[in-house]
């Protein structure tokens, strides 16, 4: 029998799953929803992290350790210990996994474009161009291939080496490169001209805002999103996770770093976009075209820049190497972990092929009626099909207290009820 890989310590679980969690999602959305709606977005967004994220996050890692399995065989040995057919947790698995794969065929293209505008700032291209829409627009057409192939060319690298050797140091490294460059970006936004209107717009709470109901729905997806609870990757990352390690614990440091990383992003980017009176609600743009203009206007702007999309590839890689985790995670009951990655990736790669031109509908499909569904579908096979006592032995591990109700109550009736409202609204 193959001995399953672990985390070799509560740190390196931490890291990796902050890989995960920080993304895309922390970096251009969180900052884009800021500018939307100001420092009123702040308010909602923590209390849907602290009790509903932080809630999901728990259920999802402690149920991936309790079953030792990724989503596939997870959900269905939930259904066997509840007494029924093990084939329906196996379809909703595969339903997941699929799922994530189609995530991780549009992440790649973003993180392509990331690496292609890192490489522009290195070479000055970027940043000497006079018009960053037309060079936005150059270099994330077709031949934007190469750098998708390079991105996933770092990927196998990285993956090759397992979880020990190959994912936890890859995040060793990377992680604290993204909080450092990040930090040091964070100090040359606050001496930038004008700087200080950012800060008080991040700090600008309208109760008109917090009065709608739109304001709630977006912060709990933002939530969500950005702690990678989609039913899959914490699993997978959970069932590395060894049974003296304390979940509930560990789950609550990656909510407030995970959390920590959206602000960061924020007083990186708001008061700078401020400084130049640039477009808050730029949406897409606004990291490869709005910053990159930023960065032309100020004293060692090119460096500045190279910082920044170095920073973002990190940022980007570790949560786009959990995605793909999950499929490698199955295909190793079948086949050696380097023939796993590399099917794994190849056929992200012919994904990408297919939609390179049309990722932004593409995307919008996948973030407005899958993701939605894949996290209530976890949230029920979690907390309503697993019988209880085995969910709250497998949290007890590790812990000098047993964990309470509370959480249960919360999976049960909030989590899922409020993702079901989400899901309700998007089609609405």
């Amino acid at each position: 029998m193959t001995v399953r890989d672990t985390f070799s310590s509560k740190w390196a679980l931490i890291l990796v799953c902050i890989g995960s969690t920080i993304g895309m999602g922390n970096i251009w959305l969180f900052p884009y929803r800021i500018g939307e709606m100001g420092g009123a977005f702040l308010i909602p967004y923590l209390i849907c992290v602290a009790l509903l994220g932080a809630t999901a996050l728990v259920g999802e890692m402690t149920f991936g350790r309790l079953m030792g399995s990724g989503p596939i065989g997870a959900y269905a040995k939930a259904v066997d210990y509840r007494g029924g057919k093990p084939i329906i947790g196996k379809l909703f698995g595969w339903f997941v996994v699929i799922g994530i794969m189609v995530v991780a065929v549009g992440y790649t293209i973003v993180i392509a474009w990331v690496a292609r505008f890192g490489w522009g700032a290195v070479t000055g291209q970027a940043f000497r161009v006079a018009d960053s829409m037309q060079y936005f627009n150059q270099v994330t057409g077709p031949n934007i291939m190469f750098w998708i192939l390079l991105t996933l060319a770092i990927m196998v690298l990285t993956m090759f080496g397992g979880v020990e050797k190959g994912i936890e140091r890859a995040n060793k490294i990377m992680m604290p490169l993204f909080a450092l460059l990040f930090a040091a970006l964070a100090v040359r936004s606050a001496f930038l001209p004008n700087a200080l209107e950012g800060y008080k717009y991040l700090l600008d709470i309208r109760l008109d805002i917090l009065k709608e109901s739109r304001t709630w729905v977006l912060a709990l997806s933002q939530a969500f999103y950005s702690l990678s609870v989609f039913g899959s990757t914490m699993i997978v990352y959970g069932s590395y996770i060894k049974k003296s390690e304390n979940i509930l614990n560990s789950a609550k440091n990656i909510a407030i770093l995970d959390t920590a990383a959206s602000l960061l992003a924020s007083i990186v980017i708001i008061p700078a976009v401020f400084a130049f009176g640039k477009d808050l609600n730029s949406g897409p743009p606004l990291l490869f075209i709005t910053m990159t203009d930023v960065f032309k206007m100020i004293p060692f702007g090119q460096f500045f820049m190279i910082i920044f999309f170095v920073a973002i590839f990190f940022a980007g890689a570790t949560s786009l190497i959990s995605m793909l985790e999950v499929s490698v995670e199955i295909l190793q009951t079948k086949f050696s972990r380097i023939i796993a990655v590399l099917i794994t990736v190849a056929v992200v790669f012919i994904g990408d092929l297919y939609i390179n031109g049309e990722i932004g509908p593409f995307m919008d499909i996948i973030e407005l009626y899958f993701t939605p569904l894949f996290s209530l579908g976890a949230g029920i096979f979690i907390f309503w099909v697993l019988p209880t006592k085995y969910f709250s032995n497998e949290l007890a591990l590790g812990r000098q207290k047993p964990a309470g109700k509370f959480l249960i109550f919360m999976g049960r009736y909030v989590f899922c009820g409020m993702i079901l409202i989400i899901y309700l609204f998007n089609i609405l």
